[in-house]
């Protein structure tokens, strides 16, 4: 058998039963960091424009859109949840790139809705799909000279192929088939470089689209129709269509149903994309631990990996996109007080906040090229970071971190995630509502159906 036909039927064989307790706690934790990313985004002005996209294909009505309540067809209820998830970009992050959370908590309330499935089957589906995409990712990791490619926008259609094929009861042959068909016309990875060119456009939440196409492929799968063959294997396999240079086959299967990547997700405290957060965090503990007045501050130098200095250098922004890559923008709005989340993503502190300018315009950032070995070595979870501050008044401070807040390493408690959730949801829906949210979810391997949670969620 070929490694995507081994892979077909591990899926389909997996013991879902077995699951260990910490998984699926952890896994509720996952779905309440998502619903609460979704519901943040769709508070924002681009939220609002993939809500009413989204509306314009009603179809049957058969799944609910987050937020806004209504139901349009699932593959597109997929589609805008699966965006909104993203709009903020405070949603987690495996091997220091991915956001799975996005595709797979709207890929199974949509479907799982439409099954009338239970909470637990929903978490169990989240789950596969977690651990068969974090496997299909590590596959085909790409060299440090091919590191720019951005993959999320390519792999992650089969952690949207895996979990819908959970839930609509697949079997081996259609769920191979389905590989095929989403691999072949998976979202185009996009050069980093052209990704972050200003000013960044909506285009920039591609996750959307990922999770659609590998659901289109499901059901046309599942109505019969084939894809290509073996789509992981041979010189011509995924790997090669994501424009790596390099692959493991062995590590598509290893540990299915034994170790569980979930474990390893990242949380993100900041709408910031990922590579700068240990900077972010870095920066906070000198400012708490030292009498420094935000307005006294001559220079802050960053040295940290090459990804966050080619990438999140600049402080000019146009769009709340811009502000999401823009590591001096996060270190003057964390110097100024602001509260992590939307408060950091108004127009008022991205475009009229001259404080938050003058601090941004004091930032430099350096490369270290042992932090990038470690963040090589380490498989993108460490993103070394050593950080300077310097005052008008001739006091010089500096730190280091080697993990960010959030990470396995240096992780939140369950409560300080129900906090970013409450900090997220609770202007929208109130504070009962949010409680509510977060009991549901809590229990959701005991809930009956998913949509008694899903109710929940329109404001």
């Amino acid at each position: 058998m070929t490694y995507t036909e081994r892979l077909a039927d591990l899926i389909v064989n997996f013991d879902k039963a077995s699951i260990p307790s910490d998984v699926i706690e952890h896994t509720k934790l996952f779905v309440l960091d998502t619903i609460g990313c979704a519901l943040g985004g769709y508070a924002t002005q681009p939220g609002k424009q993939i809500v009413a996209m989204a509306k314009e294909f009603q179809g049957v009505g058969e799944s609910t859109l987050i937020g806004d309540g209504g139901k349009v067809s699932t593959p597109f209820a997929c589609w805008a949840n699966s965006s909104l998830a993203n709009v903020l970009d405070m949603d987690d992050v495996y091997a220091g790139t991915a956001h799975q959370g996005n595709c797979l908590i709207p890929t199974a309330f949509g479907f799982g809705e439409i099954q009338n499935a239970s909470g637990l089957d929903v978490l169990r589906a989240i789950i596969l799909g977690f651990e068969v995409g974090s496997r299909i990712m590590m596959y085909c990791w790409p060299s440090p000279s091919k590191g720019r490619t951005y993959y999320p926008s390519t792999w992650q259609v089969f952690d949207a192929v895996t979990a819908a094929g959970a839930l609509l009861g697949l079997d081996s042959k259609t769920i191979y088939h389905a590989f095929g068909l989403a691999g072949t016309v998976s979202p185009l990875p996009i050069d980093m470089q052209k990704f972050v060119e200003r000013p960044i456009g909506f285009a920039k939440n591609v996750f959307g689209w990922t999770t659609f196409t590998g659901l289109f492929w499901t059901l046309m799968a599942q109505n019969g129709g084939e894809g290509v063959a073996h789509i992981f294997d041979g010189d011509a396999g995924f790997w090669a269509m994501m424009g790596s240079d390099q692959h493991d086959f062995e590590s598509l299967i290893d540990g299915l149903g034994e170790k569980y990547n979930i474990l390893e997700t990242k949380y993100k405290p900041y709408p910031l994309c990922t590579w700068g957060h240990t900077t972010v965090d870095c920066f906070v503990q000198i400012l708490r631990e030292n009498p420094i007045d935000p307005l006294d501050i001559q220079s802050i130098e960053v040295r940290t990996i090459e990804r966050a200095c080619n990438f999140l250098a600049s402080p000019q922004m146009k769009t709340l996109y811009d502000a999401q890559f823009s590591l001096p923008h996060a270190l003057a709005m964390s110097a100024l007080g602001k509260r992590p989340g939307p408060e950091w993503l108004s127009r008022e502190n991205i475009f009229e906040n001259p404080a938050a300018r003058s601090i941004a315009s004091k930032v430099t950032m350096i490369v270290d090229p042992s932090a990038n070995r470690t963040f090589d070595e380490e498989k993108g979870l460490a993103i070394p970071t050593e950080v300077t501050v310097k005052t008008t008044n001739g006091m010089s401070f500096q730190n280091s971190l080697k993990y960010s807040k959030g990470t396995s390493k240096n992780p939140f408690t369950p409560e300080e995630l129900k906090m970013k959730f409450n900090t997220l949801t609770s202007p929208l829906v109130g504070d009962q509502r949010t409680r509510d949210i977060i009991d549901c979810v809590m229990s959701l391997d005991r809930l009956e159906e998913i949509s008694t949670l899903i109710r929940l969620l329109a404001v």
